[in-house]
């Protein structure tokens, strides 16, 4: 499991993100997938940690962002690819195979989100989105940006070369033996710090999942290379990032 250091500032908020050694999350929230986060959290120190507690995005490489209210726990919210809560032991998870997963905290007003941001839910306005939903001073938000795909692996596939001359995506493109790689990662912090979040509450972890395939999970190197994960129980295996803020003692 790794962590992001300036989320572990705060004794308040729990968070982590699950290396393949800590399990996989299925596609659609299920028992192991469940037992899995809820071991990370125990492994925290939040004991008392229960499958209601635990809030899933569905994740359509969409927009929609989803705060959730007191008493909600336990389900998958659907049509959505972003949580946001202000209630503390509620557990808010991401699954992710090589878009980006971010997490993000407002000490100031008390919430917490946890975003999944693929090429298509950026383009769409997930990360302005987010900004609005959390309906904070941006400057106060602290983020951090999980592992994913980087640009030193992510090209566009043939029928979405057209993303080179027609998208916001143009500038972070950079051709090379012929494909078109693109800085995912850049466009978001960009976008982050053109609404107001100061760069330096913004940390990325550096870690790209097509690389390091031995640690997470990548759809791309599943494409490419299927025998790796031939021994996985799940047929889509991905990795959780989760978020929420700890119960008052």
């Amino acid at each position: 499991m790794i962590f992001l250091k300036n989320l572990q500032r705060y004794k308040n908020v729990i968070h982590g993100v699950l290396e393949r050694k800590d399990g996989s999350v299925n596609p659609f929230s299920n028992p192991r997938t469940e037992e899995n986060i809820l071991r990370a959290l125990k492994k925290l120190g939040y004991k008392n940690a229960e499958v209601d507690n635990l809030i899933f995005a569905d994740q359509v490489h969409g927009k929609n962002i989803y705060f959730c209210p007191p008493g909600v726990g336990g389900y998958i919210k659907l049509q959505t690819d972003g949580l946001i809560t202000k209630t503390s032991g509620q557990i808010l998870v991401i699954k992710s195979a090589d878009c980006l997963p971010i997490l993000i905290y407002d000490p100031k007003q008390g919430k917490v989100g946890a975003i999944h941001a693929g090429r298509e839910g950026i383009t769409k306005g997930i990360i302005e989105m987010t900004i609005k939903a959390f309906d904070s001073q941006p400057s106060s938000l602290i983020v951090g940006i999980d592992p994913h795909i980087r640009k030193c692996c992510y090209y566009l596939k043939k029928e979405n070369e057209n993303l080179t001359q027609e998208s916001e995506l143009k500038k972070y493109i950079q051709k090379r033996n012929g494909k078109f790689y693109v800085d995912l990662t850049q466009v978001v912090i960009d976008k982050l710090s053109k609404f107001g979040v100061k760069k330096e509450n913004i940390e990325d972890c550096g870690i790209c999942t097509f690389c390091q395939t031995e640690r997470f999970y990548s759809a791309r190197k599943r494409e490419k290379q299927p025998e790796i994960y031939q021994k996985e129980e799940e047929r889509f295996p991905c990795f959780g990032s989760f978020i929420g803020l700890l119960p008052e003692n």
